[in-house]
């Protein structure tokens, strides 16, 4: 037998037992012959074709498998992998051309919604969101949020309290993907907020933001994005949550329960990796199905792992809803996790512009598990249909060296006054341009500010210039700026910068007023401290081990 197989497989008898194998036999054993090593894996073979191929006769029974097929002749198991022998690979690859190569399927416009019959009408179409400009806008708006701490975090979770989450939504551009509180006929399920909670844990995990006390509050590098361009900050953003490990946000999809004990999930930011990874693969401005973008990832062997013990995730109940009994890993937690990246943080930042229905009975596979038949929706993210790579988005995955926001012809006509009055007189202020005037100045009325001094002088202190202010001001009037004008900002902009900060000091209290003179006098001492009134001197906390060194020379101490 083995000397007749050896015959089979000759040079002369390989191309008889290829012609016994059909097509999709023909293009497994190709696939491996185009591995470097031979491989052929089954899971990455059926995403790409479409298709699996047959290694063993239907049983005649109808239960288990039947007599092996020739394809057993080429791919052999081995440790749970099938492998196709070296000699062979060099000659299948001889005689055969290389397998097509799996590509990424776009569309340059959506498709027309097609609604199967008996499928669930819950009264919301498939409804699209460009992103971009509302990102440039939000980003701004958020930051200043944080400034003039508004926004209320957990200081355990670091999420949003409902108080928060309104008072956020109320600053976006546009309200969110979502009525958080609106629920479906047949369900109690809320879909819940997206980009309010998206935007505080975004600012926290790029370091813009941190907690002071239990609200949040700017960092230095906040306080410098105020004074960036919209864009770099968001690239920025995108660049530092890839490897933050502040949150997992697979922990968002809040229907699957055990994930909070170590070890149940995979680290967060090789799954984040992979997914800008292949985010950077998809053409701009064309759109791409979420599914279609998870099987092209799964073809290519996408590092997405993210259930690290299915056994101990589970729906409902731990001893019956456990999700390793899914037949569809991928379905469950890769798939869910893809959508919530792409709709949460993705199209949130501006990246991606999205195609979206309601949740609910979007995608109905996990309701064949125990504890899913009462649900709805697995994820709040199940409606996300397409994404479209947006020239932000370019720039922010680094495709695209620099990025120009569309020009924006001026809203409104304005009439500044001798006494620093702001009026509209023509159209309206653009949300962006209301964010820029509160900045500088107090509302009146809908169409009335004034500059004020205390908060001109604070963004001053921040890093702004006034020079931002008046540009604007001059764009949006067709007579000069008043000369008082002029010489407000000029007076602010000085002032604002009267004093500098040279770092934090130690308040020291002599004994007496002769012991302040002698050390605040003598020249081992003299430049390492300050008078500060009749007995106390002030020393910076940067010298205060140098300070208190020189003093014991002299012999003085510091008592506690």
């Amino acid at each position: 037998m083995v000397a007749a197989l050896l015959d089979e497989m000759s040079e002369a008898g390989l191309p008889r037992v290829w012609a016994m194998l059909d097509p999709c036999q023909q293009l497994a054993v190709r696939e491996a012959a185009y591995d470097v090593r031979g491989n052929f894996d089954g899971k990455r073979f059926a995403a790409k074709h479409g298709q699996s191929p047959h290694f063993y006769h239907p049983a005649r029974s109808g239960y288990g498998d039947g007599p092996m097929t020739v394809l057993n002749l080429f791919l052999f198991e081995q440790d749970g992998t099938y492998q196709l022998p070296a000699q062979l690979r060099l000659r299948v690859a001889a005689l055969f051309p290389a397998p097509p190569p799996n590509a990424l399927t776009s569309l340059a416009a959506l498709p027309e919604p097609e609604r199967e019959a008996g499928e669930h009408d819950d009264g919301i179409p498939v409804a699209q969101r460009n992103t971009s400009q509302d990102a440039l806008y939000e980003v701004v708006a958020m930051l200043r949020m944080v400034d003039q701490k508004l926004i209320t975090v957990s200081d355990k979770t670091r999420m949003p309290g409902v108080a928060a989450l309104r008072a956020i939504e109320g600053k976006l551009a546009s309200a969110d993907f979502y009525d958080a509180t609106a629920k479906c006929d047949d369900s109690d399920q809320l879909i819940g907020a997206i980009k309010p909670v998206a935007w505080p844990l975004l600012l926290q995990a790029s370091g813009l933001a941190d907690l002071h006390g239990s609200k949040l509050g700017l960092t230095p590098a906040g306080i410098k994005a105020l004074q960036a361009p919209p864009a770099d900050v968001l690239r920025g953003m995108w660049k530092k949550w890839l490897t933050s490990t502040m949150f997992d946000e697979f922990n968002r999809i809040d229907a699957i329960k055990g994930q909070k004990a170590k070890g149940r999930l995979t680290p967060v930011a090789p799954r984040r990796a992979a997914v800008g990874q292949f985010l950077q693969r998809c053409p701009t401005a064309r759109w791409v199905e979420v599914d279609e973008l998870g099987r092209f990832m799964r073809a290519e062997g996408a590092p997405l792992a993210v259930a690290a013990d299915p056994w101990s995730l589970y729906l409902e109940d731990p001893n019956y809803g456990a999700l390793a009994y899914t037949d569809d890993e991928w379905d469950i937690f890769e798939r869910r996790y893809l959508l919530c990246v792409l709709f949460e943080y993705c199209a949130t930042l501006g990246m991606v512009d999205v195609a979206y229905r309601s949740p609910h009975h979007a995608r109905t596979h996990f309701q064949a598990l125990w504890g899913g038949d009462g649900m709805s929706f697995l994820s709040r993210y199940d409606g996300l249909t397409h994404v479209r790579l947006t020239d932000l988005g370019a720039y922010c995955l680094g495709l695209s060296p620099t990025y120009a926001p569309p020009a924006r012809a001026a809203s409104c006509v304005l009439s500044v006054s001798a006494s620093l009055q702001i009026s509209v007189t023509q159209g309206s202020l653009s949300a962006e341009d209301g964010l820029l005037l509160e900045n500088w100045a107090s509302r009146d009325s809908a169409d009335l500010w004034r500059l004020d001094r205390d908060k001109t002088i604070l963004a001053v202190e921040r890093g702004q210039d006034t020079a931002q202010l008046e540009a604007f001001l001059q764009s949006h009037d067709k007579q000069p700026l008043p000369v008082q004008v002029e010489s407000f900002l000029r007076t602010c902009n000085k002032q604002g910068k009267a004093m500098r900060v040279l770092g934090a000091s130690v308040l020291i209290e002599c004994v007496d007023a002769d012991t302040a003179d002698l050390i605040a006098g003598h020249k081992d001492t003299a430049a390492l401290c300050m008078r500060a009134g009749k007995r106390h001197l002030t020393v910076l906390q940067s010298q205060e081990d140098k300070f208190r060194k020189a003093a014991r020379m002299l012999g003085y101490g510091i008592a506690a």
